[in-house]
């Protein structure tokens, strides 16, 4: 349990939760970014987007944190790339990038993907 100034709401409203899944938490901050954390793969790949799309249709948005992203496969990348181009029309930029996922996004050369 995270609390921030003794307070768990607090940490509640910094960090709101978007999807949960058996592998998979996916989490907002106030600044419109998003936290990866688990596996994506063909199982909740789709869902993972869906839940991404909605949210992203606000203004400012489009930042996602994989630090503590374990594992995702092809299908997940996809999923992922597919949100470039709705309805922003840029591409994702991803933080924290193990060096094996960078080592795989530079060799598939998407450019629906930013790594910083």
């Amino acid at each position: 349990m995270m609390t921030i100034n003794g307070s768990f709401e607090s940490a509640l409203r910094k960090q709101n939760l978007l999807y949960l899944d058996k592998q998979l938490v996916v989490r907002t901050s106030d600044d419109g970014s998003v936290r990866l954390i688990g596996q994506i793969d063909l199982t909740n790949g789709d869902a993972m987007a869906d839940t991404l799309l909605r949210e992203w249709t606000r203004p400012g948005t489009g930042t996602v944190d994989v630090a503590e992203l374990q594992f995702i496969d092809l299908y997940g990348l996809r999923a992922l790339a597919l949100l470039s181009d709705m309805p922003l029309g840029r591409p994702i930029r991803l933080h924290n990038a193990t060096p094996a996922l960078r080592r795989l996004l530079a060799l598939l050369d998407w450019p629906a993907f930013t790594v910083g």
